[in-house]
């Protein structure tokens, strides 16, 4: 869809506009693709641009996956599914998704505990838990690892915070 409908972008303009955009932050090739289609770029012309693009390293998937997966994780405190799904969203190829998450190097459970420990406050309820069993779920954890983390809390393992 060409949002742009007054001008069709050049092979040099769409070159230039890639450029720009890959100047601010990181994009997959999905993104910088569909961001130059929206600015009026043909097909034609984006693909030698992702091309170009490629073989100077300006985009590169694998890479782009596996820092955001490090970043959502780190930054952000998603969970893997969470991960998996963000990064499908920003066109990642599945078999480069499980690359990147295959390279996430913390147990789960240790970047969950101290966010539920925070989470729950001491508020037992089991309205406050089942706001944080969906909070974490959302936000990309599995069940049983909320669980686990809610009955160590209850169980007094606070203390190794």
């Amino acid at each position: 869809m060409n949002y742009n409908k007054e001008k069709i972008l050049n092979y040099d303009e769409t070159k230039e506009k890639a450029l720009r955009l890959l100047e601010f932050r990181s994009h997959s090739e999905k993104e910088l693709s569909d961001k130059l289609k929206r600015a009026g770029a043909t097909d034609e012309n984006i693909e030698k641009v992702l091309i170009f693009c490629r073989e100077y390293g300006f985009v590169n998937d694998e890479l782009y996956a596996k820092r955001k997966a490090q970043d959502l994780q780190n930054l952000k405190k998603f969970g893997i599914h969470r991960i998996r799904a963000e990064l499908k969203q920003k066109g990642i190829a599945p078999d480069l998704i499980e690359l990147a998450a295959e390279e996430l190097d913390c147990d789960e459970e240790d970047i969950l505990y101290p966010l539920v420990v925070k989470k729950l406050n001491n508020n037992f309820e089991k309205k406050n838990i089942d706001k944080c069993i969906r909070y974490f779920i959302y936000r990309g954890y599995n069940f049983a690892d909320i669980k686990a983390c809610i009955e160590r809390i209850k169980d007094g393992g606070n203390d190794e915070l």
